[in-house]
C-alpha cells in the first residue's frame, strides 16, 4: 500500500508548520494576549485536548525516542479526558473537538477541518484492518461511529447516533442506522 498524501504531509511537518497549525486550531489565527493564550491552551478542555493530540502526533511523526513522549501524551489524554486518540492517527489541519469526552480516534486518515462531538468512534472493525479515510470538511455528531475500511467524501455531516460501515461517495447529511442520506 502506498502512503497517502496526508501521511506524507504529516511526516514532513516542520516545527514552524506545527506551530502554525496549532495557532489556527486553538486561536483561529486571531491575535490574543498572553493571558488568553494560556487560558485557551491549558485551561479549556476542548482546546487543551486538541493541543495535546496535535503535540502527540507531531512527536510520533518525528520517530525515535520522541515516540515514547507521544505514548506518555496518549496516556495523559486518556486519563484526563477519557478520550482514546491514537498516536498513529493522521488528522489534517483544522481539527476541532467540541466536547472531549468518550471520543475514540483509532488508526485513520482524516482530511482538513474535521469536527467531532462527544462519544464518537472512528477506527477499524477488526485487528490489522485497513483504516478509514475521511475527507475534508466532515462533521461527526454525537454518538456516531465510523468503522472499517471505508472512505468518506468531502463535505459530509454524519448525524447523531449514526453507524457508518459503508462508503459515502457524495456530500450531504447522513443519519440513522442503517445510514441514509437526508435531502
Amino acid at each position: 500500500m502506498s502512503p497517502s498524501r496526508l501521511q506524507l504531509e504529516m511526516e514532513k511537518m516542520t516545527h514552524k508548520e506545527y506551530t502554525e497549525c496549532l495557532a489556527c486550531e486553538l486561536y483561529g489565527n486571531k491575535q490574543t494576549n498572553a493571558y488568553n493564550r494560556i487560558r485557551i491552551k491549558y485551561f479549556q478542555p476542548n482546546t487543551n485536548c486538541i493541543y495535546l493530540a496535535r503535540k502527540m502526533w507531531y512527536y510520533h511523526a518525528k520517530g525515535g525516542i520522541w515516540r515514547v513522549m507521544a505514548k506518555f501524551i496518549y496516556l495523559k489524554i486518556s486519563h484526563k479526558y477519557g478520550c482514546i486518540i491514537y498516536p498513529t492517527a493522521q488528522v489534517g489541519k483544522g481539527f476541532h473537538i467540541t466536547h472531549p469526552v468518550g471520543i475514540v480516534i483509532g488508526d485513520c486518515h482524516v482530511g482538513e477541518n474535521f469536527m467531532i462531538y462527544q462519544n464518537c468512534t472512528v477506527g477499524t472493525r477488526k485487528y490489522r484492518d485497513q483504516p478509514p479515510e475521511i475527507g475534508n470538511n466532515v462533521m461527526l455528531c454525537s454518538n456516531s461511529l465510523i468503522l472499517g475500511n471505508i472512505s468518506i467524501a468531502d463535505h459530509v455531516v454524519i448525524g447523531a447516533s449514526s453507524l457508518v460501515i459503508h462508503e459515502i461517495t457524495e456530500p450531504g447529511l447522513y443519519v440513522g442506522n442503517p445510514l441514509r442520506k437526508v435531502k
